[in-house]
């Protein structure tokens, strides 16, 4: 090997997957900086995004996470159970916020939050931002997090929403923060200029986070789009297509790297459009209809998870508990069964990649260590109060 050419090597390491890779580091000094280099890394994640490689699904189950090979979807597949994740614990949920080039946004009951990459199992816990915001118990308090790469800044951000709701009537107010994975801090953004917002995770395309929101507080069905942008840190909205028949609940996803949105005509079908090209209203394309009591039973909940790698088939995951190929072509749907899981209830495509989440020092590991036992302290006290 050691004759190669160097370009040759490149291209040959970049084609593999992440765990040998990460073995080969061990070979000599030259290939551990090579595949630690910041041009490589680019390039393998670049080309298994390209080629729909190295990507894997991470389920959730209650509080335990699992992992299955997306090409190894079929009929029956086995769950492996993520045991080394760094927010496993028997008592405390895990939630998924989202993920970016392989690396994982995670939080739990004790609002720890973490930046996790599963194929080279490193981590880094998030240091505490508190919520800056007088007379705070005249309000209900919820927390909406998104997650992101900033390209522009080559940075990695963690955008948190905090939803205050007056108690005993409809005013809202928000407070927004922006974790940097560079400086390894948090600061303040401009206040969300909208009102009710529709979803908790921001949905990630084209450099920005999506939420859909209303107008009014408790209305069901149609909306805004707003967008932030990771770089500007701007809100705006995005134009929507034109609706023949606006009577629909609206949702947005990301699907094919692309912004999409989830029209659910309730008891008669699902609407699935794609922006082709980002900000464009004339992109906006209908991929395709799901009718109820037809291809698929009677559903609730329905939303597109990856295309297949011909590109013919769509996975769909349908009310949180049960995954389907569903065919663009035929209008034919397959189930798909893995075995392991006591009840699906999240799913995230994730891209196995090297993009490195360095260590933070060790005065900030001891602060973050301090708050989160302050957390627990806090947990444990409201749920004797519960109980009580």
């Amino acid at each position: 090997m050691s004759r190669l050419p160097e370009e040759v090597l490149i291209d040959i390491l970049s084609r593999l997957p992440v765990k040998p890779l990460l073995r080969f580091r061990c070979v000599s000094t030259p290939w551990r900086d090579l595949i630690d280099s910041t041009d490589f890394v680019k390039l393998h994640l670049n080309r298994s995004i390209e080629t729909k490689t190295n990507l894997s699904l991470i389920l959730r189950d209650d509080n335990r996470l699992f992992s299955v090979e997306f090409d190894s979807l079929d009929d029956a597949v086995d769950a492996v159970h993520l045991d080394h994740h760094p927010l496993w614990c028997q008592e405390y949920g895990t939630e998924v916020w989202g993920s970016c080039n392989g690396l994982i946004f995670m939080s739990n009951a004790l609002d720890t939050l973490v930046l996790w990459n599963p194929s080279t199992r490193k981590s880094r816990r998030l240091p505490y931002a508190p919520i800056e915001f007088q007379n705070l118990s005249r309000y209900y308090e919820s927390r909406i997090y998104g997650f992101g790469c900033d390209s522009s800044n080559h940075d990695y951000k963690v955008v948190r929403i905090v939803v205050l709701k007056g108690i005993g009537n409809y005013s809202f107010d928000y407070e927004v923060k922006v974790y940097s994975m560079n400086s390894n801090s948090w600061h303040r953004a401009k206040k969300f200029p909208y009102y009710q917002l529709k979803r908790i995770s921001g949905v990630l395309a084209s450099g920005s986070l999506h939420w859909v929101v209303t107008p009014e507080p408790d209305v069901d069905k149609g909306g805004s789009i707003v967008a932030f942008d990771l770089g500007s840190e701007d809100y705006q909205l995005v134009p929507q297509p034109e609706y023949s028949d606006t009577n629909f609940h609206l949702n947005v996803e990301s699907f094919g790297g692309c912004l999409s949105l989830l029209c659910n005509y309730y008891s008669s079908r699902v609407d699935i459009w794609v922006m082709n090209d980002y900000g464009v209203k004339e992109s906006w394309a209908k991929l395709f209809s799901l009718p109820q009591f037809s291809v698929i039973r009677s559903f609730q909940y329905v939303r597109p998870v990856a295309y297949s790698k011909c590109g013919g088939k769509v996975l769909l995951e349908r009310e949180a508990r049960r995954l389907t190929w569903y065919d663009l072509k035929l209008k034919t749907v397959r189930n798909v069964r893995i075995r392991g899981l006591r009840e699906l209830l999240q799913v995230e495509m994730v891209v196995g990649s090297l993009v490195p989440i360095n260590n933070v020092g060790e005065s900030d590991a001891k602060k973050q260590q301090e708050q989160e036992e302050k957390n627990m302290d806090d947990f444990l006290s409201k749920g004797f109060k519960l109980v009580l």
